[in-house]
């Protein structure tokens, strides 16, 4: 009797699904089998080509394939054609006959690059990819024989799903996959963190593309006014030579038409200059394209996006909430895996920076949509049949033109590597001080005899980093000491607090179970954001601290011969497990694990300084910038009023600690 198997893949909303698998008792697909189908249900892959199409399955339509040659060069032998038969056989094993949950294109992708590395192991050795996978001996070898850890960390991750599986690929036991799995861990243990940005780089970074925009803005309506002009006709924007090639070609008429810089204002001409380029139409697909991309780069700067979450975001995606006066701005978009075969949504949220991102990023997806005639007002849903970032290749300014696939657009291939001008104005040269913030980030990583951290050099800025700068930056714990950069990230910090923060009554809508969103990472890296500023601020300090916690400190170091003794290590894993806290004050900072009962009302605490609370560490330089402000406030009252006693008493306590820690301190000196 056969068994009926279905293909375990993820499929989206409106996908057709390829050909159900009968399987008798050791027979394998025929080369007609029908892998996958296109969305108007014809065939795109059969089992028995050298790749298979999956672009229907992926969630924004993105051309995916999975290529079954292996080689580099020279004739398609025998042994070729059987090696790349067992290729074929383990993934379709992966995508049918598996036990468990479906795999993701990327997934399969991955494991499809493993298989070709066995196959071409074997063909060097004379064997079978079933020889490797059947023999412990033969498959340690192979994996001593790599240099690649992510290769041996996938190998670890694909081998169990073929256990179980009547074709007999796999004929080894548990205890050597997991010392495969072993050998993938210590890969991923040496693994170098994405570093977080240095603050003066962030802060640099971040300026850039606000700039961008901005610049962009100023220019915005005239460039996508051009667009439209030079897309409705194809000898618009063209020089005289060009105009009679392309009239010519197409078989028209020709007439005058306005060149590019006679269509073009002269702000718009001078922006394009100042980039580097000449005035055409070319170099208009290409700058449409940047500020596609910084666009981008803004949103996963205020939001803490992954790069495939920001790519796919929709058209509507945009969201804005109003409590008590203050606009709250929400992007809308979907987590990287499926659910059942429908696009799981979530939320972000993020700040005026973002949401003006997101607002040019649309202004630019309009003016491709018009192209193809689409009613911007009847995109209601947050379809990602129109996404935000929609391909600039859909205006043929530049090579072949796209078209939409049933109604489907294609977003964009938008990433630095692509965009050297952009990389080049986006990363500051490397400074001495940038070193140094790194290293007391993580003193254990030797910054300096890494090639990507050398001083003169330029920072090598991927947007991976802006994931963990934003999440261990944007927290009040008084680790971000530069002035621009708070100011930058102060209004993306409230909203996280009010949103992502632990028992906050949004948390749970936002982030719900999902494990990969932003927020926890944000909720994650809170401990360690403050055990960093701690220990900068407090145990590293050079300032003037004093008060209940700063006394301690100061006991423990006339206990050790005023050398400082402390586990890094272990003090940031007390931050993690809750048994020390800081937060930062006006004065310093409270290492208090508890709520504060001091009186909420006033803007400074002064009660902490004058009860010698504690938990309080009093910073002397902030502690004058305080009295200076109070002074101010002091002076600016009317005598007679108890408003004036008040603020002038709280200046008193101030100036009285201030002195009294000046007076200790040179006691000491």
């Amino acid at each position: 009797m056969n068994n009926i198997i279905e293909p375990k893949l993820d499929l989206p909303v409106g996908a057709i699904p390829p050909d159900i698998f009968y399987e008798s008792s050791d027979n394998i697909p025929t080369d007609s089998f029908i892998v996958s189908r296109n969305r108007d249900g014809s065939v795109a892959s059969t089992y028995g080509e050298t790749s298979w199409n999956l672009t229907a399955y992926h969630p924004e339509g993105k051309p995916s394939f999975l290529y079954f040659v292996y080689w580099d060069s020279g004739d398609t032998t025998q042994t070729r054609k059987i090696l790349m038969s067992e290729s074929r056989l383990i993934l379709f094993s992966l995508m049918w006959l598996r036990n468990g949950p479906s795999l993701s294109i990327g997934t399969l992708r991955n494991y499809l690059t493993v298989v070709k590395e066995l196959a071409r192991y074997s063909e060097k050795n004379l064997c079978r990819i079933k020889d490797l996978l059947s023999d412990e001996k033969k498959l340690w070898i192979f994996v001593e024989s790599q240099n690649s850890g992510w290769l041996i960390q996938a190998l670890g991750s694909m081998l169990p799903h073929l256990t179980n599986i009547k074709h007999g690929f796999m004929n080894v036991g548990d205890k050597f996959l997991q010392a495969i799995r072993t050998r993938g861990m210590q890969y991923r243990d040496t693994l170098l963190q994405h570093p977080p940005i240095p603050t003066r780089i962030y802060s640099s970074i971040i300026d850039q593309l606000t700039e961008s925009i901005f610049e962009w803005e100023s220019v915005a309506e005239d460039m996508l006014r051009i667009v439209k002009t030079c897309k409705e006709n194809p000898l618009a924007g063209r020089d005289i030579t060009h105009q009679c090639n392309r009239a010519r070609k197409l078989g028209i008429l020709r007439k005058k038409h306005l060149t590019f810089t006679q269509l073009a204002s002269e702000n718009s001409l001078e922006y394009i200059s100042k980039k580097g380029l000449n005035p055409n139409v070319k170099s208009l697909s290409t700058l449409i394209a940047e500020i596609q991309l910084v666009t981008k780069l803004t949103i996963q700067a205020f939001t803490g996006m992954r790069d495939d979450e920001a790519l796919s975001l929709p058209y509507n995606c945009l969201q804005t909430n109003t409590s008590n006066g203050i606009n709250h701005y929400i992007i809308l978009g979907r987590t990287t895996k499926l659910n059942n075969g429908h696009v799981k949504r979530t939320r972000w949220v993020t700040n005026i920076e973002g949401y003006r991102a997101v607002k040019v990023a649309q202004k630019i997806a309009e003016a491709i949509f018009a192209v193809f005639h689409i009613n911007i007002e009847s995109i209601s849903t947050h379809t990602n049949k129109y996404p935000l970032f929609v391909s600039v290749g859909y205006l043929g300014f530049a090579g072949t033109m796209l078209s939409p696939k049933e109604g489907r657009f294609r977003p964009s291939k938008i990433d630095l590597t692509r965009m050297s001008r952009l990389r080049s104005r986006l990363q500051p040269i490397i400074e001495d001080d940038d070193i140094r913030e790194l290293e007391q980030i993580d003193p254990h990583r030797a910054w300096r005899s890494e090639e990507r951290f050398q001083l003169g050099e330029a920072w090598l800025f991927t947007s991976h980093q802006l994931r963990r700068s934003l999440a261990l930056y944007a927290q009040r714990s008084g680790l971000v000491s530069l002035p621009s950069l708070r100011r930058q990230l102060q209004h993306v910090t409230n909203e996280m607090s009010l949103y992502y923060a632990k028992g906050s009554t949004y948390a749970k809508n936002f982030i719900g179970s999902d494990k990969s969103h932003f927020g926890v990472l944000w909720q994650e890296t809170k401990s360690e954001s403050a055990g960093l500023s701690y220990i900068l601020n407090v145990l590293l300090s050079e300032d003037i601290v004093f008060g209940g916690h700063a006394s301690w400190i100061k006991n423990k170091l006339r206990e050790n011969d005023e050398c400082v003794s402390f586990d890094r290590e272990e003090t940031l894993r007390q931050f993690k497990k809750g048994e020390i806290a800081y937060k930062e004050t006006l004065l310093g900072g409270c290492v208090s694990t508890e709520p504060c009962k001091q009186s909420g009302l006033k803007w400074i605490n002064t009660e902490c300084l004058e009860n010698g609370c504690k938990n309080l560490v009093c910073s002397l330089p902030k502690l004058e910038r305080v009295i200076i402000a109070q002074e101010k406030l002091v002076n600016s009252l009317d005598k007679n009023l108890v408003e004036y006693r008040t603020e002038k008493t709280d200046l008193e306590i101030l100036i009285s600690a201030r002195d009294k820690a000046l007076k200790i301190n040179l006691n000491h000196c």
